[in-house]
């Protein structure tokens, strides 16, 4: 081979190791990375709104910051992840990366819609997050509260949706009255695909009722379904407002109901202190695990904050994770939350 036909042959050559090199450095793979997200400070403002807004009780300025963490996704349906994003996850230890199987279906990698259809359901599930956290800040501070069953949201391309719609509280399902999730399982529990559906809801006052023919649940073979997530709503003569866009799913729910009792009660619970936390919450104030607990912890620190309140059930996932300075605090309720917030922590556990 001649010199310049050498020449020729390695040029090729570095070509292609280099095409191959950048290939596999941006080559999707089956993972998702979690990353800590932004803080908002429940006790703050959101682009000039406040999180958190009352009227109809009297109410008080708190001072500090409650912070809601979150978590940022990549991998997830409707985004991809590099093999380079993902080595820079898994030299974070801030950052997890998991296999994706472990988070999601893997059907819904193959569906051009599933990344709308999760962003919706983490839409619903924080409203649900907001009602319950409301609900349970409210009989926290002695304030009356009556619960219904609402329209969280319907599902884009099934029979409620255009139908019903969000905040419409569910009077009945086939004749059967309904006051809780339960009722609603027992009257669908005798439904079968393709059955007609009576729901009589409750909207701008007035009682509507609309027959909605039911298809097979996509999840559940042979269930029927119509399409719509439900919430735990509530009315009561005190009105709160909760405005914070952009963030999905129900891990927000104590730190929204702390910063309402510390609205709603004269101890100023954050008292001027950096404090953090993540938690579901019921409307009798039960605080339950989430995900992504050590990429919250990061974000928390990372914003200066001091203490972190994190559910009970999350405490095995924290160990060796905590950050430098953070005091990490497990509350099971929002009783006990408070407590710790006002200075009471006998018996408290730490993770």
């Amino acid at each position: 081979m001649t010199r310049r036909g050498r020449g020729i042959a390695l040029t090729i050559t570095f070509v292609a190791l280099g095409a191959c090199i950048i290939a596999f450095v941006f080559l999707p793979v089956p993972y998702v990375r979690l990353s800590p997200g932004p803080v908002y400070n429940a006790l703050g403002d959101v682009n000039g709104n406040p999180v958190v807004s009352v009227s109809g009780a009297k109410s008080y300025d708190p001072t500090g910051t409650l912070g809601i963490t979150t978590v940022f996704e990549k991998g997830s349906p409707g985004t991809r992840l590099t093999v380079l994003e993902a080595f820079r996850g898994w030299v974070d230890p801030a950052e997890s990366v998991v296999p994706r199987a472990l988070l999601y279906p893997e059907s819904s990698f193959s569906d051009s819609n599933a990344g709308e259809e999760l962003r919706q359901q983490g839409v619903a599930q924080m409203q649900t997050s907001e009602q319950s956290a409301i609900a349970a800040a409210l009989s926290y501070a002695g304030e009356p509260v009556h619960y219904d069953i609402e329209i969280g949201s319907t599902l884009p391309n099934t029979p409620a949706d255009g139908v019903l719609q969000p905040g419409d509280v569910v009077v009945s399902i086939n004749g059967d009255s309904i006051a809780n999730g339960k009722d609603v399982t027992s009257s669908m529990s005798g439904v079968k695909p393709g059955d007609e559906v009576t729901v009589v809801v409750r909207r701008d006052g007035k009682q509507v009722t609309e027959k909605i023919a039911s298809i097979e649940n996509p999840q559940k073979a042979g269930r029927a379904f119509i399409g719509v997530q439900l919430t735990v709503g509530f009315h009561s003569p005190v009105d709160v407002q909760l405005a914070l866009a952009n963030v999905g799913g129900p891990s927000a729910g104590l730190m929204f109901s702390l910063a309402i009792v510390d609205t709603l009660t004269p101890d100023d619970l954050a008292d001027g202190r950096n404090i953090a936390g993540t938690g579901t919450i019921t409307p009798q104030g039960k605080i339950g695990p989430i995900g992504g607990i050590v990429q919250k912890m990061n974000g928390a620190a990372r914003e200066g904050a001091t203490m972190f309140l994190a559910p009970q059930s999350n405490c095995n996932e924290v160990a060796a994770h905590v950050p430098d300075g953070l005091d990490v605090v497990a509350v099971k309720t929002l009783d006990q939350a408070v407590s710790v917030l006002s200075g009471d922590t006998t018996d408290t556990p730490h993770c």
